[in-house]
């Protein structure tokens, strides 16, 4: 996601790298022209300007976007079919218009899952099976349970 941010043309020279394959080789420099990983600020915010921006068409998917983001991933749900189905929808509306692909789409009902088109370019669909989970940002998702966990590594 981070480098589906372009950068303003007039701050790329303020962005470069600096390259060689080998000590005996010439540094070449190199401009970005896109954010780099370590940049998540910009990204957020464009997530959330897109969604401010598409914010009266869409007020769910928006609300969404600005409360259940964490970095690039969204975490959210709901009890009822028809409002996941109308997350779907607005959200991924509101992030096509920013020019953002949404991929690896998760959830617990697999009849959602099927309402994702395949065509979407480059989208992966996580099709579960109930014993595997989904892990993201260091919490996995059990589907079949429905629940949130986490391991703790012991401190010596």
């Amino acid at each position: 996601m981070y480098r589906q941010i372009r950068i303003h043309e007039t701050c790329m020279p303020f962005q470069r790298i600096l390259w060689r394959e080998s000590n005996e080789d010439a540094v070449q420099t190199y401009e970005l022209t896109y954010r780099t990983a370590s940049a998540s600020y910009p990204v957020i915010k464009a997530l959330q300007q897109t969604a401010i921006a598409t914010k009266d068409p869409q007020p769910f998917g928006a609300e969404k976007i600005l409360r259940d983001f964490y970095v690039d991933d969204l975490l959210t749900g709901t009890n009822c079919k028809t409002e996941a189905q109308r997350i779907i929808t607005e959200v991924r509306n509101i992030l096509t218009k920013g020019k953002f692909e949404f991929r690896k789409w998760a959830s617990n009902e697999p009849e959602l899952l099927q309402s994702i088109p395949t065509s979407c370019s480059g989208s992966t669909i996580l099709n579960l099976d109930k014993s595997e989970g989904v892990n993201t940002l260091g919490l996995q998702w059990s589907t079949s349970t429905d629940t949130l966990q986490y391991s703790l590594i012991p401190m010596n």
